[in-house]
């Protein structure tokens, strides 16, 4: 027994330590619960606050549209300037003409555009984030250096993203080469996001009618080496997308080009459907025979466009070995009227498994169609 107390004796200093610890943890734990307690309570404050500022500077915005003698609201804290950007960037966004211009100058007037490129120079790179967001849409021609300078100085690719989108919104012909070069970094930016950054870049031109000038910018980044030939197949799809029909030449010049390129060619089949671009049948028949399945795939979703000439090149991909083309080259047939309805119902009887299934069901899709 003596034994046992004297080996207990020597945990003593240990078990005072151990609950020690332990007070700590507890209070250290009590005080995170406050602080998150607390800290939702002011960000649920602020945000109802934030609400109200909105809806109110957004009544006081429309009644002073109708009434000038009304004075423009004043901001006075970061809050209330974080309301009335969002009001105006959102009125901006959703109205065009007089009520636009009168949003424009009241950015102006009340001063939200400098207090966001104030916030430009913020530590944190979330309030430089949404001050580009809202220099952006305000869409002010002298901003264009702003955005630029941006460009030159800042290394997050979320900024640097952000940037590019706001130039691309005013952009110039001098903006252009810039806006290449900040798309060209890959892991950064998707496909998508250049086709988006392009279509804006599109829309901008159109506002402005300088389309031709475009074009001609267009045609002279076709011809540059040094521009990866990914970033012109991204130009070439937002032109389909915007469907700029001053490109259609254009396009059947990258065809021939890039022939080697098959998601070049790809491009441009879509970008010829969007145009409604019928003359241009040699290429969609080339493109029906291509040894890439992808090209055969969107050239057979395009082919209802073209003429009746298409329908044997068509009718001979429902045997093609890849599902997507066979059900594309379907699903054209259906929308060529009776003499692609004639084919699947010819088709019905074939010896191929797989043709006599898609034929039935396309048939049937047209028959119980709504």
């Amino acid at each position: 027994m003596h034994d046992i107390a004297q080996t207990l004796s020597i945990f003593e200093p240990l078990k005072s330590v151990v609950i020690f610890v332990n007070v700590v943890l507890f209070v250290v734990t009590l005080l995170l619960f406050v602080s998150l307690l607390f800290h939702k309570i002011h960000v649920e404050r602020r945000a109802r606050r934030l609400a109200l500022l909105k809806e109110c500077y957004l009544s006081e915005l429309t009644r002073r549209f109708y009434d000038t003698q009304i004075p423009a609201p004043r901001p006075t804290n970061r809050l209330e300037f974080e309301a009335l950007g969002g009001v105006l960037a959102t009125m901006l966004v959703n109205v065009s003409g007089g009520m636009a211009e009168y949003v424009k100058r009241s950015i102006r007037e009340i001063g939200i555009d400098a207090y966001y490129r104030r916030a430009l120079s913020s530590r944190s790179w979330v309030k430089r984030f949404v001050a580009l967001e809202r220099l952006g849409y305000f869409r002010f021609p002298e901003l264009k250096n702003v955005f630029t300078a941006v460009l030159e100085s800042e290394h997050d690719p979320r900024l640097l993203a952000k940037a590019i989108w706001a130039l691309s919104l005013i952009a110039e012909i001098d903006d252009l080469p810039v806006i290449n070069q900040g798309l060209q970094n890959p892991h950064s930016h998707s496909a998508k996001f250049n086709e988006f950054i392009y279509s804006n870049i599109i829309k901008a031109f159109r506002e402005r009618e300088q389309e031709r000038q475009l074009v001609e910018q267009f045609e002279r980044f076709v011809g540059d080496p040094s521009l990866p030939v990914m970033l012109k197949r991204d130009m070439i799809q937002a032109c389909g997308i915007e469907i700029f029909y001053p490109v259609q030449a254009l396009v059947t010049g990258c065809f021939r080009q890039f022939h080697d390129v098959p998601e070049m060619r790809i491009a441009c089949i879509r970008a010829l459907e969007r145009f409604s671009a019928v003359d241009t049948e040699w290429l969609l028949l080339e493109c029906l025979a291509d040894d890439d399945w992808r090209v055969r795939g969107v050239a057979a979703r395009s082919a209802h466009l073209y003429s009746p000439r298409v329908l044997p090149a068509l009718t001979k991909l429902l045997y093609d070995p890849n599902y997507h083309v066979r059900i594309n080259s379907a699903r054209s047939l259906t929308r060529m009227g009776e003499a692609g309805l004639n084919v699947l119902v010819r088709e019905t009887r074939s010896a191929d498994r797989f043709v006599r299934d898609v034929s039935q069901y396309m048939l049937k899709r047209v028959i119980y169609a709504p």
